[in-house]
Protein backbone atom coordinates (compact mmCIF):
# COMPACT_ATOMS: atom_id res chain seq x y z
CA UNK A 1 0.00 0.00 0.00
CA UNK A 2 0.78 3.54 -0.68
CA UNK A 3 -0.18 6.91 0.80
CA UNK A 4 -0.21 9.80 -1.29
CA UNK A 5 -1.26 13.01 -0.21
CA UNK A 6 -4.32 14.76 -1.90
CA UNK A 7 -5.30 18.40 -1.83
CA UNK A 8 -8.66 18.79 -0.38
CA UNK A 9 -10.94 22.03 -2.65
CA UNK A 10 -14.08 23.41 -2.06
CA UNK A 11 -14.61 26.41 -4.31
CA UNK A 12 -11.49 25.95 -6.69
CA UNK A 13 -9.43 26.95 -3.28
CA UNK A 14 -7.18 24.56 -1.55
CA UNK A 15 -8.89 24.28 2.22
CA UNK A 16 -6.65 21.14 3.79
CA UNK A 17 -4.08 18.30 2.90
CA UNK A 18 -5.06 14.62 3.22
CA UNK A 19 -2.93 11.32 3.24
CA UNK A 20 -4.93 8.60 1.19
CA UNK A 21 -3.98 5.17 0.98
CA UNK A 22 -3.79 3.78 -2.62
CA UNK A 23 -4.06 -0.59 -2.69
CA UNK A 24 -2.43 -2.49 -5.25
CA UNK A 25 -4.43 -5.13 -5.15
CA UNK A 26 -8.23 -6.41 -3.83
CA UNK A 27 -6.41 -8.64 -1.50
CA UNK A 28 -4.38 -6.15 0.09
CA UNK A 29 -7.81 -3.57 0.38
CA UNK A 30 -9.66 -6.38 2.13
CA UNK A 31 -7.05 -7.05 4.15
CA UNK A 32 -6.85 -3.42 5.45
CA UNK A 33 -10.43 -3.12 5.49
CA UNK A 34 -13.37 -5.16 5.36
CA UNK A 35 -15.14 -7.01 2.78
CA UNK A 36 -18.49 -5.27 3.65
CA UNK A 37 -16.72 -1.99 3.35
CA UNK A 38 -15.06 -3.07 0.21
CA UNK A 39 -17.90 -4.39 -1.57
CA UNK A 40 -20.14 -1.09 -0.91
CA UNK A 41 -17.38 0.73 -1.75
CA UNK A 42 -17.07 -0.97 -5.42
CA UNK A 43 -21.17 -0.62 -5.56
CA UNK A 44 -20.78 3.13 -4.91
CA UNK A 45 -18.57 3.43 -7.97
CA UNK A 46 -20.77 0.93 -10.25
CA UNK A 47 -23.74 2.97 -9.26
CA UNK A 48 -21.98 6.57 -10.11
CA UNK A 49 -20.82 4.96 -13.29
CA UNK A 50 -24.62 4.13 -14.35
CA UNK A 51 -26.41 6.98 -12.37
CA UNK A 52 -23.99 9.77 -13.77
CA UNK A 53 -24.08 9.37 -17.26
CA UNK A 54 -27.50 8.66 -17.41
CA UNK A 55 -28.62 11.97 -15.40
CA UNK A 56 -26.24 14.10 -17.41
CA UNK A 57 -27.96 12.89 -20.73
CA UNK A 58 -31.51 14.03 -19.62
CA UNK A 59 -30.32 17.34 -18.16
CA UNK A 60 -29.71 20.05 -20.51
CA UNK A 61 -26.89 21.40 -19.91
CA UNK A 62 -26.82 25.34 -19.19
CA UNK A 63 -23.97 26.78 -21.54
CA UNK A 64 -23.98 26.83 -25.11
CA UNK A 65 -20.37 25.02 -24.81
CA UNK A 66 -21.69 22.37 -22.88
CA UNK A 67 -24.11 21.55 -25.45
CA UNK A 68 -22.54 21.31 -28.41
CA UNK A 69 -19.79 19.36 -27.14
CA UNK A 70 -22.82 17.00 -26.33
CA UNK A 71 -23.94 17.30 -29.60
CA UNK A 72 -20.56 16.55 -31.26
CA UNK A 73 -19.64 13.56 -29.35
CA UNK A 74 -22.88 11.76 -30.71
CA UNK A 75 -22.71 13.53 -34.20
CA UNK A 76 -19.69 13.67 -36.30
CA UNK A 77 -21.00 16.62 -38.83
CA UNK A 78 -21.65 18.40 -36.15
CA UNK A 79 -17.76 18.21 -34.76
CA UNK A 80 -17.34 19.28 -38.39
CA UNK A 81 -19.05 22.01 -38.27
CA UNK A 82 -17.12 22.79 -35.27
CA UNK A 83 -14.40 22.44 -36.55
CA UNK A 84 -14.59 24.25 -39.68
CA UNK A 85 -15.71 27.59 -37.60
CA UNK A 86 -12.62 26.97 -35.21
CA UNK A 87 -10.62 27.10 -38.27
CA UNK A 88 -12.06 30.08 -39.70
CA UNK A 89 -11.65 32.07 -36.79
CA UNK A 90 -7.92 31.07 -35.53
CA UNK A 91 -7.09 31.69 -39.32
Amino acid sequence: MEKIQKEVKSKGEVVDTVEVPVYESVSEALKAKSEAFCLAAINKVVEAGIVNPARTAKVRPTSATAQLNRLAKDNPKVQARIDAILAEFNA
